[in-house]
């Protein structure tokens, strides 16, 4: 019976509940391994040369590995079509895969550089998985131009899993629990023994080379639904015809006409996902308003994806411990609840988009002045704060994953050349507000950290 309600609660966006789950399982190893390694840091850090610098080293790596996307966007400009995505998806799995496969058992492996005892072998495998990631972005998202554009909507909620699965993986495993004990300090001078509370760490409920092992396991089902999706007959019936596929632009510079009629809505029928954006339903976005989203999406993906992840600590932490794993968890679980609303209330004016860009902007503005006041934030120690602060959280991420893959859908409909900029202006924005985070945190030293408190 609830099998029954559940597809008959699909039927009216015309998608198949099969084939939908496989493209969220296949968007699950977007970004599911690089979120692996920064959740479980806590656990890798105690144990490596670097400790918490560890941090910063991974960090520039990840932007070191954007050369992947940039190499695919450029080799696509010069030698269209010579780029086969197959092999470059099944490529994506396969090195990630493999990756994790061999940190699960050298991760703690160190190397001599420069006299000083270094963790090469972690570095590289992450450099890996961090090259995998980033190149998945121009890659998976052209791939899904095969389907009908409902089916885009399951790749983005398979990306917004992608941090959530590792970070309840990663609490199940006990990652960042700690507890206040009682701890004596003796004083040899004066021989007095002070008292005073200290954090401790419990010990994890299974090691480091499990957890890389589990990831593993979800690259390779992620390699699975990508093979159904290609050649299973049941998702074969889900794809384009090819002779759509043809007429199609492919160029990004073209415009489409809607496949939609209008005399074929009537009042009463649910609107379409082909509609959305599109305040006239004869003509999808002109080459100016594809510009436009692009920038948007790459001032989206500067925010969200980029600077702030990087100065989360410093606007969160100074509410406590506990607000900050709240915040952390509610913000991993609004990015795939985001990608449904998406798929059920899609938006359907260019207004409403850019309304919730610029809500979205003035929750991420909020969350950088609480960074800019670390140590000392409004509201400081009070529920308030920590109630706005995890409200700022959840709510830019909402809103800017809203925003996100309701424009991928439109840009779906523009062709096969659009989603490849589209992703290069995702990987563009994310890049340089990681550099600019780093350049801030590291060499500016702008923000202040706060002590965590029991």
């Amino acid at each position: 019976m609830a099998v029954n309600k559940l597809i008959s609660f699909f039927k009216p966006v015309d998608v198949s509940l099969p084939v939908f789950s496989l493209t969220i399982l296949f968007g699950l190893g977007s970004w599911l391994t690089i979120n692996g390694v920064w959740v479980e840091l806590p656990t890798i850090v105690p144990f490596v040369p670097e400790q918490w610098k560890l941090s910063s080293y991974l960090s520039l790596i990840g932007q070191l590995s954007n050369i992947g996307p940039v190499f695919v966007l450029v080799l696509n400009k010069v030698r269209p079509r010579w780029l086969k995505e197959t092999a470059v998806t099944y490529a994506i799995i396969i090195v990630g895969v493999t990756s994790c496969v061999m940190s699960a058992f050298l991760w703690q492996t160190t190397s001599l550089v420069g006299g000083d005892e270094h963790s090469v072998a972690l570095f590289i495998f992450v450099f890996l998985m961090s090259l995998c990631d980033c190149t998945s972005t121009v890659i998976f998202l052209p791939f899904m131009f095969l389907f009908k554009p409902n089916y885009m909507t399951g790749l983005y909620i398979g990306e917004g899993l992608s941090a959530l699965v590792p970070g309840m993986l990663a609490l199940g495993q006990g990652v960042g629990q700690t507890e206040c004990r009682n701890t004596s300090t003796l004083n040899t001078t004066t021989n007095i023994t002070s008292y005073h509370l200290a954090k401790v760490s419990n010990p994890p409920n299974f090691p480091v080379r499990d957890f890389f092992l589990a990831l593993a396991a979800m690259m390779l089902i992620c390699g699975i639904s990508f093979t159904l999706l290609k050649y299973a007959p049941i998702c074969k019936k889900e794809h384009l015809p090819s002779s759509e596929q043809t007429t199609k632009s492919s160029s990004f510079s073209n415009i489409m006409p809607c496949q939609m009629q209008q005399k074929d809505i009537s009042d009463n029928q649910p609107d379409s996902i082909h509609t959305v954006l599109v305040e006239k339903r004869d003509q999808v976005m002109t080459n100016a308003t594809q510009a436009i989203w692009l920038v948007v999406i790459c001032w989206v993906s500067f925010l969200a994806n980029g600077f702030l992840p990087s100065i989360n600590t410093y606007s969160s932490l100074p509410y406590g411990s506990k607000a900050f794993h709240l915040s952390a968890i509610l913000d991993n679980i609004a990015n795939p609840l985001a990608c449904l609303v998406a798929f059920f209330l899609p938006a359907k004016s260019f207004r409403v988009l850019m309304g919730t860009t610029i809500l979205g902007t003035a929750f991420s503005v909020y969350l950088l002045v609480l960074a800019g006041m670390s140590p000392d934030p409004p509201f400081v120690g009070s529920t308030g704060g920590s109630f706005l602060m995890v409200v700022s959280y959840v709510g830019k991420t909402t809103l800017f994953v809203y925003t996100k893959v309701c424009v991928a859908v439109l840009f779906r409909l523009v062709g096969r050349h659009a989603l490849f900029y589209l992703g290069g202006a995702t990987q563009l924005g994310a890049c340089l507000g990681s550099v600019l985070a780093y350049i801030l945190v590291n060499v500016a030293a702008v923000f202040e950290s706060a002590p965590q408190q029991c």
